[in-house]
């Protein structure tokens, strides 16, 4: 891929950076317990998210290397805007993904995309690896680039945001992962009226997780679009902690935590 198309690709609201390696699945970290409040006030008086009837459990559970932070300073892990006991959902085949970077300390970067094999089952097909610079500290994203193949609509895929801790060791990484998938776009949404943040509300009232915080973590963030944030990250924390994986619940603690640093 031209490095144009990449540096054209990259939403940094934090800033971005990195390269992508192939890796393992993770294995849960010795991330620390923040003991957030579970509940925080709603402060943007906008429409809560509610899993899609239709969602499904993620069809991989996480195994295998590093995942959390590289050197264990930050208060939490790298994190991945988008539920781990529910596969969010976009209607655009060209998404835009969000993630936070906890580390002050700048590490290569990385965007690994694989798609499910098949309809059932947790088979991994490789699709792309995008070398993303530099992490800086803060909110990031990345929207597949428009010189790559678009995604199917109907398809399940799993991303994973990876930071190499040390080029010299490739296996030392810190990363996070989710599941997303492409649904078509129904009649009766009516996503792209009124402003930023009205339009994230209608993302959210449709069910589509992934359009709704790539909408809100376009820079500059306003003050009102970081308020609707905030809350929906509160509120899927909320649903995560009902999940009995000790793992959900530690990320349920870093939705909290990013929630009240909002």
């Amino acid at each position: 891929m031209h490095k144009s198309a990449i540096a054209a690709a990259l939403l940094t609201l934090g800033s971005l950076t990195g390269v992508f390696l192939s890796v393992g699945n993770p294995s849960w970290g010795n991330e620390v317990t923040l003991h957030s409040s579970p509940l925080i006030a709603q402060s943007s008086n906008r429409r809560g998210y509610e899993p899609p009837p239709t969602s499904r459990a993620p069809r991989r559970t996480v195994g295998g290397g590093t995942r959390g932070g590289c050197d264990g300073s930050a208060p939490i892990n790298l994190t991945a805007l988008a539920s781990q006991s529910h596969i969010g959902a976009t209607t655009t085949r060209r998404p835009t993904l969000v993630w936070y970077v906890p580390e002050e300390t700048p590490y290569q970067m990385q965007l690994q995309l694989y798609r499910y094999a098949a309809a059932e089952g947790d088979e991994l097909t490789p699709v792309n690896t995008f070398e993303l610079g530099e992490s800086q500290q803060g909110y990031t994203s990345f929207t597949l680039p428009e010189d790559e193949p678009a995604l199917a609509v109907g398809s399940t895929y799993r991303w994973k945001v990876i930071l190499l801790c040390n080029p010299g060791q490739p296996s030392k990484v810190a990363l996070d992962e989710a599941d997303l998938q492409v649904v078509a776009a129904t009649s009766g949404a009516a996503i792209g009226q009124g402003n930023l943040v009205d339009r994230a509300e209608q993302a959210i009232a449709a069910g589509l997780w992934y359009d709704a915080i790539a909408l809100l973590s376009q820079t500059p963030v306003s003050p009102e679009a970081a308020a609707y944030r905030r809350d929906l990250l509160a509120g899927l924390a909320e649903q995560e902690a009902l999940n009995p994986n000790d793992g959900i619940s530690l990320f349920s603690d870093r939705l909290n935590y990013l929630a009240e640093q909002e």
